[in-house]
């Protein structure tokens, strides 16, 4: 499928801390297994401290009771601006995540994330799964926002 005519979920947060102190935050993985929800059983088995152009994660987890192992790698880096990263291994036939971070006239930081994502399957699985794809999206990133509000105030 081309870039922009697969399924997406996109999520937008504030926070009241400036723009280098939020993208610090989220450049670090260590922070992705804390604000994700316990039943993931999330952990990250490889990647560096910060996250930087060419960065490459391996996250271990749980879903649906079964086991997952996803690599992931940065393909777009600019500080305090945006990274995203791709799944290059998982169980997505593609899976591309922009996070983008705007600096708000208060001092605050808004942050937005847009995932694209194409299951296995082909249109076939587009079809059965992905409105339940997004539900599960939702459901992760409400507790990721819950717990980010937690850690950085909002």
């Amino acid at each position: 499928m081309p870039r922009g005519t697969m399924p997406h979920f996109e999520a937008t947060q504030d926070f009241r801390r400036p723009i280098a102190e939020v993208f610090d935050f989220f450049r670090r993985p260590a922070n992705l297994v804390r604000t994700s929800p316990p039943e993931l059983h999330m952990q990250l088995a490889e990647g560096p401290e910060v996250l930087e152009l060419g960065s490459r994660l391996v996250v271990k987890g749980r879903r649906w009771g079964v086991p997952q192992r996803i690599v992931s790698q940065v393909v777009e880096f600019q500080p305090d601006v945006s990274f995203t990263d791709v799944q290059v291994e998982g169980p997505f036939r593609q899976w591309r995540h922009l996070h983008r971070f705007e600096a708000l006239p208060d001092g605050g930081t808004r942050v937005h994330d847009r995932i694209e994502f194409e299951p296995p399957g082909g249109v076939l699985g587009l079809v059965v799964t992905a409105g339940f794809i997004e539900k599960d999206l939702k459901w992760v990133f409400a507790y990721r926002q819950e717990k980010l509000r937690e850690l950085l105030g909002g």
